[in-house]
């Protein structure tokens, strides 16, 4: 689903490609969980291939992260 606003969505692709590339450098993982009443937009080390009917807990737990960290 993309985001109704450009510049968001522009936004949201921009740090999604800024955060697979430094994850590649650097080695790190990272959850971006972006939510609105009719958006969302969930992605794991940059990429956003995470099936719709996954929590967000699970996400997390993908890379070690537990809810109450965040």
């Amino acid at each position: 689903m993309e985001h109704p606003d450009n510049e968001v969505r522009s936004a949201i692709i921009r740090l999604a490609d800024a955060l697979c590339m430094w994850e590649r450098a650097t080695g790190r993982e990272s959850v971006m969980i972006i939510r609105e009443r009719d958006f969302q937009f969930r992605a794991l080390s940059g990429k956003p291939t995470i099936p719709d009917d996954m929590k967000d807990s699970e996400i997390m737990g993908l890379i070690g992260m537990l809810p109450d960290e965040c």
